[in-house]
């Protein structure tokens, strides 16, 4: 048989089994009726929390607070793989609704207030003594829909609805735009936080990690840092470190580790706020004042010992 002939008897089977349907068809008609994958998820409970990996026991990596949108890469075994908008990746199992690209801007576009209390609730009825419909932190977003004396009428991403004390809310946008980050405003908010708790991978009121409060002060005080502090460490300018620490301000980050050696690069795995006169402010166990002179009763020798560099993120 010529070459020519065993092309056509070859081509000739495989029509006759695509005719039988032995084959899959290698490019599947979609089926109208499947809902359209929405590639956003908005964080619907007071915070969301973003692990490492799928499970409840992986690593806590971040977490994500109420009103905050994130991408949403895909699924697996009911977690799914999503992106913070500072680019946190991680998993999460719930707590959230999925949105298509209108819908957050919608969400975005709508009459947001921000909780300023470190803890609250949304409640059924104006009345202090109401069940509750969900409870806020720090930072969360809802949406204002309606006003009773002193209380918001607001609506969560999830569409459930309640009341939020006035005093504890402020409009989003006017707030963002009150901000100073300051030396001073980030001292100040730093130490509103003292002897909160740590806790690994978060970063609210309730307790936080080290670069975790870092984050939560610089945001309210208007500047957004990424989540870790090796991310942190390479945000803003470098700062000289000399002996006597002479060039650091009130304000700067401090980054600690493990120096750069023979097979190892260098390592950061811890960061904190430098207050001035060698004092800086850190969670480590909890959020405490320390000091890098060795004579203070409060000084940190691990800290003093593992100092690698400073970055300068406010603006002079």
């Amino acid at each position: 048989m010529t070459l020519n002939a065993k092309i056509s008897t070859l081509l000739a089977s495989a029509a006759l089994v695509s005719l039988a349907g032995a084959a899959p068809n290698p490019m599947p008609i979609p089926n109208p009726e499947e809902p359209t994958p929405k590639p956003w998820g908005i964080v619907a409970i007071s915070v969301l929390n973003v692990r490492e990996k799928p499970g409840n026991p992986a690593e806590m990596g971040t977490q994500l607070w109420m009103g905050s949108a994130f991408k949403i890469l895909k699924e697996e075994t009911n977690w799914f793989y999503v992106q913070s908008e500072d680019g946190y990746l991680g998993w999460t199992e719930s707590g959230f609704v999925s949105c298509a690209d209108d819908q957050i801007k919608q969400w975005k576009a709508s009459p947001l207030w921000i909780v300023t209390a470190l803890d609250d609730q949304i409640l059924e009825q104006p009345d202090p003594e109401a069940q509750p419909v969900s409870d806020v932190v720090l930072c969360d977003l809802v949406k204002r829909i309606g006003e009773t004396n002193d209380w918001l009428r607001v609506e969560l991403p999830d569409g459930r609805s309640g009341y939020l004390a006035k005093k504890s809310a402020a409009e989003f946008a006017q707030w963002r735009g009150e901000r100073r980050p300051t030396p001073e405003n980030i001292e100040r908010t730093a130490k509103s936080f003292l002897g909160r708790p740590y806790f690994w991978g978060c970063n609210t009121p309730r307790g936080m990690d080290c670069s975790g409060l870092t984050k939560l002060v610089f945001y309210l005080n208007g500047v957004d840092l990424n989540r870790n502090a090796s991310q942190q460490a390479i945000e803003g300018e470098d700062v000289l470190l000399d002996k006597d620490l002479s060039q650091l301000r009130k304000g700067d980050l401090l980054f600690f580790g493990h120096r750069a050696s023979k097979g190892h690069d260098e390592k950061v795995n811890h960061v904190a706020i430098y207050l001035g006169d060698k004092l800086f402010i850190q969670s480590a166990g909890m959020v405490r004042i320390s000091s890098f002179d060795p004579a203070s009763p409060i000084c940190d020798h691990r800290r003093l010992h593992n100092l690698l560099r400073a970055r300068r993120v406010l603006k002079e």
